[in-house]
């Protein structure tokens, strides 16, 4: 079972609790007096609480963890100028002169491998992960509020890249050469904050479970936090079993962090959707189970566009005028 499942299950479990805990309450009470038991549902009134759930964010934006980085000019890198490459060949390579720490980790001699293009890191993803709010709203009625929410999630982001390699093999008068594709992980880490004003609408009369709608205006802070490729060897035995390359050291350093400092943190703005489940506990506290697309613009990387992205959770209000 992935994560995305765990989650689901676990909010649906949390639900149908609620849901058996409000059903014994109530039978409870409708054994009481009822001339000395009543619930009453104020109208109008400020409620807070939190949420958490599950992320599911748009792969459009992974491809800035994918190593090729961006130039003064904020321009997408090409191959030969792409911080990953450099890494590899110049600085942990042989390419400046210096030792093959790569020719050492992949257990050859230097000069017996290769990292061209098809190497480079492709299809990258954001892995799923959580998402955790303060969420607000103003009751104008039994029936529509006015909400205003804060969320905030921690992205990582996976992928693999490749180094070529021959390994020769000596045999009485001859010798063969055998090539290898050994595989490595490049990840990244993003944080994002979003901000939500839209509008709230129960659906039905039930005085506690009915279903309910929301919809507005997001916008989402986003910054690049890590970017990392980690080469492990198979071979345990070796000295240099491991190498891992920090590739948004570059843009930390002058002219860089003037140029393309942008393309790692900006600010977009997107429209929220929801619908779900609203459930009354009592006076004070209400739930809700709900689904949650955005159609953002996330404004990392270049030319940036619209896409869809998905949440579910459970969010618990509070009603601060009861």
């Amino acid at each position: 079972m992935n994560f995305q499942q765990k989650i689901i299950l676990l909010l649906i479990a949390l639900l149908l609790s609620f849901i058996s805990s409000y059903k014994a309450q109530e039978d409870e009470t409708e054994n009481t007096d009822t001339n000395t038991v009543q619930r009453v549902y104020k109208t109008k009134g400020f409620h807070a609480g939190l949420y958490v759930g599950a992320f599911w964010a748009n792969k459009s934006t992974a491809y800035i963890y994918d190593g090729y980085g961006f130039d003064i000019n904020g321009q997408r890198n090409t191959f030969t100028n792409s911080i990953l490459y450099n890494q590899i060949v110049n600085v942990y390579g042989s390419g400046n002169g210096g030792t093959d720490y790569i020719a050492q980790l992949l257990n050859v001699n230097p000069g017996d491998w290769y990292f061209n293009e098809q190497d480079m890191p492709i299809n990258l993803r954001y892995i799923t992960t959580y998402l955790i709010g303060l969420n607000t709203r103003y009751r104008i009625n039994n029936k529509e509020s006015i909400t205003l929410n804060a969320y905030g999630t921690k992205l990582a982001i996976n992928g693999k890249f490749t180094i070529s390699s021959v390994t020769s093999t000596n045999f009485g008068s001859g010798s063969s050469s055998q090539g290898r594709i050994n595989e490595f992980t490049i990840i990244g880490a993003e944080q994002r904050l979003m901000f939500q004003l839209g509008y709230q609408r129960i659906l039905g009369d039930n005085e506690k479970l009915n279903f309910m709608v929301e919809g507005g205006l997001n916008i989402i802070l986003a910054k690049a936090q890590k970017n990392q490729a980690i080469l492990r060897s198979s071979n345990p035995n070796l000295i240099q079993n491991s190498i891992t390359i920090d590739l948004m050291n570059i843009y930390n350093q002058p002219p860089y962090n003037f140029y393309t400092s942008k393309n790692m943190t900006g600010v977009g703005i997107g429209f929220f959707g929801g619908f779900g489940l609203n459930l009354n506990i009592n006076p004070r506290y209400s739930i809700q189970l709900l689904y949650s697309p955005s159609f953002d613009r996330i404004s990392l990387g270049y030319n940036p566009k619209f896409k869809l992205q998905n949440a579910v959770g459970l969010r618990v209000y509070y009603n601060f005028s009861r």
